[in-house]
């Protein structure tokens, strides 16, 4: 769990293990963040979070319960946490339950009853839905033909006085790949919104991922060859290897590319067909898009997991 937390970047986290191949909670923060855990439990992580000189606000990080026949327990154990809180306060995750049978489509539909105590626990616990943008449903069981079942489970609920410290705040849907839930992202401020990073002067750097790239030892080795048509020496050897950077930076550009683009490419894409996904069936366009979505995230994880090592190293010497 330490090595993923590097790889994205966070410094601090937080688990709860999973049961077989279900369940399972996992937090991350950064170090700007003053994180105390209050309770944590199979169904959720409840934590009191304070940024810098800002005030301290309630953080529910939910798995709903999966068995129906148990999940008036895991309504009360809100209620439970909103008797123990009157401040800021928003609960954002997989409630396993929607509201109405509008977040929902399929063969069947959704049981009134239970439907019913899962709006009674929000107004009970003065929590209301921050709505969202992208994609309507957030699940997907991603069968096909008549069996395809669509289902909004994942959401952000908060109360009053959480909208009031944030007023900016924006809930968005965001289309993955290996998971049968979508992501949702919660904004809490505009300016966090973006993260910026230094510019600096060029410098080449070996990206690790290039050898996923089917072309990639051919090009290597063109170039090398036609650099080493020279005679060895220091110098010409040195020259062959900023040639190298040279013509591999050119490859990277014209070639290999951005995975964040092509992600961001593809990710819209794949929204506009799941947001018209509730007139027709999973597609084998959605299966070659999630295919190829793999393969560039598994590529971009190569790459922020370099980057973090080498950031790690940094921290390292400074401490040194």
């Amino acid at each position: 769990m330490k090595g993923f937390m590097w790889s994205l970047g966070y410094n601090a986290c937080l688990a709860v293990n999973c049961e077989g191949r279900s369940g399972g909670l996992a937090l991350f923060w950064s170090m700007d963040y003053c994180v105390s855990l209050q309770s944590l439990c199979p169904n959720f992580i409840d934590v009191y979070v304070k940024h810098e000189s800002g005030p301290f606000w309630r953080a529910t990080f939910v798995y709903g319960e999966p068995r129906t026949e148990n999940r008036a327990l895991f309504w009360d154990r809100l209620r439970f946490l909103r008797a123990q809180w009157e401040g800021p306060w928003v609960c954002i995750g997989d409630f396993n339950e929607i509201l109405s049978n509008e977040e929902h489509t399929g063969p069947t539909a959704r049981g009134e009853s239970q439907m019913r105590q899962f709006r009674d626990c929000l107004e009970d616990c003065q929590l209301v839905d921050l709505g969202f943008s992208g994609p309507k449903y957030t699940w997907n069981n991603r069968r096909q033909h008549g069996h395809n079942i669509q289902v909004r489970l994942d959401r952000a609920v908060a109360n009053g006085q959480f909208t009031q410290l944030f007023d900016d705040v924006h809930v968005e849907n965001i289309v993955t790949t290996s998971s049968d839930h979508f992501a949702i992202m919660l904004s809490i401020s505009k300016h966090n919104q973006i993260r910026h990073r230094e510019v600096s002067s060029y410098n080449f750097r070996y990206e690790a991922a290039w050898s996923r790239a089917p072309d990639y030892l051919e090009t290597v080795e063109k170039c090398w060859a036609d650099a080493s048509a020279r005679p060895s020496n220091l110098q010409n050897t040195w020259a062959n290897l900023n040639k190298m950077a040279r013509h591999l930076a050119e490859w990277n550009r014209k070639s290999f590319g951005s995975p964040h683009k092509e992600i961001r490419k593809l990710e819209r894409r794949l929204a506009r067909l799941r947001n018209d996904s509730a007139t027709r069936p999973y597609s084998q366009e959605e299966r070659d898009i999630e295919r190829r979505l793999c393969e560039l995230f598994e590529r971009e994880e190569i790459m922020a997991r370099q980057r973090s090592r080498v950031d790690w190293l940094k921290a390292g010497d400074r401490n040194t």
